[in-house]
Order: structure tokens, then C-alpha cells, then sequence
């Protein structure tokens, strides 16, 4: 009769055990980054994804987002597309694809703007920075080529 108490015991107190270890550790894993001014990934894909800034033909050039357009159209404020830690691209104009996700858009004119900072026949890395009414940014980092051919 002993023994089948002590084994009563022993699962209370590794049950017990075993439920105060899961609600501490809830806490340090079900809040994640938020708060004040908090930063977020998101996923970006620039089309096209090789860039010829030699040609003649001008053209818009796309950043697709895994961003909820509607979340953008009421809490975003600025907008900032940056290659290889340059200055912003300017006259980006946001929209949205079939999906209902982000679109960003700017011209080869406005990329040429910022020329000195590119790196011709190679891999240039853009990042972009969504910041919202709140004080959140939304960053997302993604690559292109930038060719100069005739």
C-alpha cells in the first residue's frame, strides 16, 4: 500500500515539476520582439533580380513583399530602400499584386540617382526598412545583380 502511494506522489510532483518548468519558460517564448519600437522580418524579392543600368530601355523595378497591403495602406508611415548602405531610393511608390501583398516600385532613373553606391557585375544587397505609425519597422533583406552592358 506504501509503494502505491509513494507512485502517487512521484507523478503529482513530477507533474507539478513538469508544468511550473512549461509556465515559466512561457512567458520568455510567447512575447517574442514586441514592445516599443520593435523590428520585424519580412520576406523580399526584387524584380527583376539582374538590374542592366546600362540599358536604354527604363522600366520600373518591383520589391515584392510578404506584407499585407491593407496592413500597410492603415499603419504605414515611411518607406526606405537602401543598396549596399546607401542613401534611400527616392519616389518609391507602394501598391499591391493579385495576392494582396506589398509592392514597392521605383524607376532606373531613381536607382542611377544613387549609382556611386552600386557595384557594377556583382551582387548588390538591398534592404528594406517599412516604418509604421506606431514607431515599428518591418525589415527585409534580399540581393540583385546589377549588370552594365551595352
Amino acid at each position: 500500500m506504501k509503494k502505491i502511494e509513494l507512485k502517487k506522489i512521484l507523478v503529482l510532483a513530477l507533474f507539478f515539476f513538469g508544468m511550473s518548468a512549461f509556465v515559466f519558460f512561457l512567458p520568455m517564448t510567447g512575447y517574442g520582439a514586441g514592445g516599443e519600437n520593435a523590428q520585424y522580418d519580412i520576406g523580399i524579392d526584387v524584380s527583376p533580380n539582374i538590374i542592366n543600368i546600362e540599358s536604354e530601355r527604363g522600366g520600373d523595378i518591383r520589391i515584392l513583399t510578404n506584407m499585407r497591403y491593407s496592413f500597410f495602406a492603415a499603419n504605414g508611415h515611411n518607406i526606405f530602400i537602401y543598396f549596399n548602405d546607401s542613401d534611400s531610393v527616392e519616389n518609391i511608390r507602394p501598391t499591391r499584386d493579385s495576392l494582396g501583398n506589398l509592392i514597392l516600385k521605383f524607376s532606373l532613373e531613381d536607382l542611377m540617382v544613387i549609382e556611386s553606391w552600386l557595384r557594377s557585375n556583382d551582387i548588390n544587397n538591398v534592404m528594406v526598412v517599412i516604418s509604421m505609425d506606431n514607431g515599428d519597422e518591418y525589415i527585409g533583406h534580399g540581393d540583385v545583380y546589377i549588370n552594365r552592358k551595352r
